[in-house]
């Protein structure tokens, strides 16, 4: 090969990498220019508001699982059963069946069993535990704590002035308080004290206090053992 053509295969070759070098940097140019262009229409193209009656999430399956409109916030399950709910009434959890098993709203929250039936609730009145039957048995308030049994008698309770505990027919059979620890009978008399005693003098009818004792009695109330401090 002589040297005027090894020179036109360089002329030639040099011609085809401008050829390519001008078209790079054409499409480079063109890019640039789009994107320029793009850049300016954007913020035009965002809306200020975006409206809608309702928003919509799909599952795999193209069931909605979730939803959000005007009225509520609800989820739904594989099942298409709603199972969370958040509106003005408050936020609601339901089982699979869709009862409506917990409930919270500007006035309580409560719980519920699976037959729909209110088990325990709390608002500004106290905390209440309900059994199977709908019957209060335990009860917390500001007065104390209360245990009933299944006819609503006063069984137990709790407050700043003792413990007391009930018999079925409403008599109370212990107390625990300031004084001491009393133990009543089925027929209402004491039968055992503890602390500050309290007796009575049959001659004269009068109650004397004593501290610091323990003391047993017989069913006419009549002192059988006595142990002093």
């Amino acid at each position: 090969m002589n040297e005027t053509t090894v020179f036109v295969s360089r002329l030639n070759r040099l011609e085809r990498d401008n050829r390519w070098l001008k078209l790079a940097l054409g499409s480079l140019l063109l890019m640039l220019a789009a994107v320029a262009l793009v850049g300016s229409m954007m913020p035009q193209q965002i809306p200020d508001v975006i409206e809608a009656r309702e928003f919509r999430v799909v599952g795999a399956d193209g069931s909605s699982r979730t939803t959000v409109n005007a009225d509520a916030i609800v989820y739904i399950d594989e099942n298409g059963q709603s199972r969370a709910i958040i509106d003005a009434l408050g936020i609601a959890y339901l089982d699979e069946n869709g009862t409506r098993r917990a409930a919270m709203n500007a006035h309580s929250i409560g719980y519920s069993a699976g037959n729909g039936l209110r088990r325990s609730s709390m608002d500004a009145g106290g905390i209440w535990h309900f059994d199977e039957n709908g019957t209060i048995r335990a009860q917390m308030d500001t007065d104390g704590i209360g245990y009933q049994d299944e006819n609503s008698n006063l069984r137990a309770f709790m407050t700043a002035d003792g413990i007391g505990y009930f018999g079925k027919t409403g008599d109370i059979r212990a107390q625990l308080n300031a004084d001491g620890i009393v133990y009543v009978d089925e027929n209402g008399v004491i039968r055992a004290q503890m602390g500050s005693i309290q007796t009575l003098t049959p001659a004269t009818g009068v109650l004397t206090r004593t501290p610091a004792q323990i003391v047993l009695y017989d069913a006419e109330f009549k002192v059988i053992w006595r142990a002093m401090q």
